[in-house]
């Protein structure tokens, strides 16, 4: 559990040369938009197809919806997200790779991103040359001091599991898993050069394998950002080669990935779904499960609740009777929480945070098949 962070706290230079740019950008420039205007210049006004281009013009001049402004908004807004909550280095890092990949990808003499059209491509990089990114400096301390609290909570709680787990005289392997792709990316930066994590642990990225040549959207350049193939990372990390994966839903529905120490879920899970199966990746005789989020929002409540389901269903299923389980009784949520949190304190900031941790043996029996 942590608090928000402080928008005002955190300033990501790259970031700021990015939103000032998309907002003198003007829509009536869009080679989408010029088309439209000169197919209705050849049409007549009382004709069905007149109706229907100017229909879809009036549409995208209105919502902005064209494939490059579009994406530049997709764009902002996932590097906004990852200043947030992960901090101004992550977001310098982010708009300067994601600008020097979509400068190559609209080379007209390449074969990147084969469905963007030419035309698209000449307007978006006529935009985006006028973006001043500079590359992330990889200074130790430059990392380090300009990240979120959440990523330092991170970091204690990948530290502090695997000094447990090491002194047990066993490996520590463990699943972060992300919501967006974006961020998965950004982190994963972040922990592979981060001077607490880049030579303690050895990180992969699962992203997902759809390589459709149809699909249509500016922020698929992100997936030319991965190092290495989906399955080498699962091998690798089946090995042992490394042992720490961020990733996306990927990896919880279904990929076939051995049990591994420690799952984290960056992001609360969506729904109970999604909380069994991330959850079932922690299947180790001495495993555990956490699951970050805001104090007091909703996401405590709806961890509770899953938490109290999850030992019902649990009961129900080793009930030998397999009578119906009772009605869920309402559930105090700081009661819950207290014998689960793992708290930790920022001291140049005075955040507190909480993490929910929950011992595998303890919330699920080998023996219900829900992992």
């Amino acid at each position: 559990m942590y608090q928000p962070s402080d928008p005002n706290t955190s300033f990501s230079t790259n970031l700021a040369s990015l939103v000032s740019i998309i907002s003198t950008i003007d829509i009536e420039n869009d080679p989408y938009v010029i088309s439209l205007r000169s197919q209705l210049a050849t049409l007549g006004r009382e004709s069905f197809e007149f109706n229907r281009i100017d229909q879809k013009l009036s549409k995208v001049v209105n919502k902005e919806d064209s494939f490059t402004h579009k994406g530049l908004r997709d764009f902002q807004r996932a590097a906004e997200d990852i200043c947030q909550d992960i901090g101004a280095w992550a977001a310098d890092w982010f708009v300067w790779k994601v600008v020097e990949r979509a400068k190559d990808a609209t080379n007209p003499f390449n074969n990147m991103m084969v469905s963007w059209k030419r035309t698209e491509k000449a307007y978006l990089l006529s935009i985006l040359n006028q973006v001043i990114a500079v590359p992330a400096s990889y200074y130790p301390d430059d990392i380090a001091d300009d990240l979120a609290d959440k990523v330092e909570v991170l970091i204690d709680c990948l530290l502090m599991e695997k000094g447990e787990a090491e002194s047990l005289d066993e490996t520590y392997s463990v699943i972060i898993f992300v919501q967006r792709r974006d961020t998965v990316l950004a982190l994963a930066e972040v922990l592979n050069h981060h001077p607490l994590t880049k030579d303690v642990f050895r990180i992969g990225v699962l992203l997902g394998t759809s390589e459709s040549k149809h699909r249509h959207s500016m922020m698929d350049i992100t997936r030319i950002l991965l190092r290495d193939p989906q399955d080498e990372t699962i091998a690798d990390f089946k090995t042992g080669d490394k042992n720490l994966i961020v990733s996306t839903s990927v990896a919880e529905e279904g990929i076939d990935i051995q049990a591994c120490g420690s799952v984290i879920r960056w992001d609360p899970p969506m729904n109970m779904a999604s909380w069994v199966q991330s959850r079932g990746r922690a299947r180790k005789e001495r495993s555990s499960f956490t699951v970050m989020f805001e104090k007091g929002s909703a996401h405590q409540a709806s961890v509770a609740k899953w938490e109290d389901l999850e030992r019902q269903m649990v009961a129900l299923y080793n009930n030998p009777s397999r009578q119906p389980a009772p009605a869920p009784e309402e559930v105090d949520v700081d009661e819950v929480m207290e014998d689960n949190d793992v708290e930790f304190q920022v001291e140049s900031t005075g955040y507190v945070f909480c993490l929910l941790r929950c011992s595998a043996q303890r919330l699920i029996s080998q023996r219900t098949g829900l992992c």
